[in-house]
């Protein structure tokens, strides 16, 4: 199960990073958002993989109190779960005028990472 988790925890992160670090996204992102000044890159990024890590976690402990085995009920898990960030985000759009677009890339980060995560949970455990 650990190996499971951490071969999620890294895939999420470098599914982010490259969404992220496309160039029409980067930019977009950059135009739109609002960086705490001072915090470091590496933080961020620690914050990131820290983040998948408690992801995987969960999907982990999800799966395993249910019984469910398998890449297809994992991804499924993963895919249900991102409904979560996806109505978190809409809140932010509605309550605090982020830009529709920057909370779209949002969760389809999150949407996709959940996905993913999932079924190498799944797969792996």
């Amino acid at each position: 199960m650990i190996l499971a988790i951490a071969a999620a925890t890294v895939v999420s992160f470098i599914w982010s990073a490259a969404l992220y670090g496309a160039p029409p996204i980067a930019a977009y992102v950059q135009r739109h958002s609002n960086p705490r000044p001072g915090l470091p890159v590496a933080a961020q990024m620690g914050a990131v993989v820290a983040r998948s890590l408690v992801a995987a976690c969960l999907i982990a402990g999800l799966m395993q109190a249910a019984d469910w085995n398998g890449t297809g009920p994992g991804a499924l898990l993963g895919l249900a779960l991102g409904v979560l960030p996806t109505v978190i985000l809409t809140g932010a759009v509605v309550h605090e005028g982020i830009p529709v677009p920057l909370a779209a890339i949002h969760s389809l980060d999150w949407i996709v990472k959940l996905t993913v995560i999932g079924a190498l949970i799944g797969l792996l455990a």
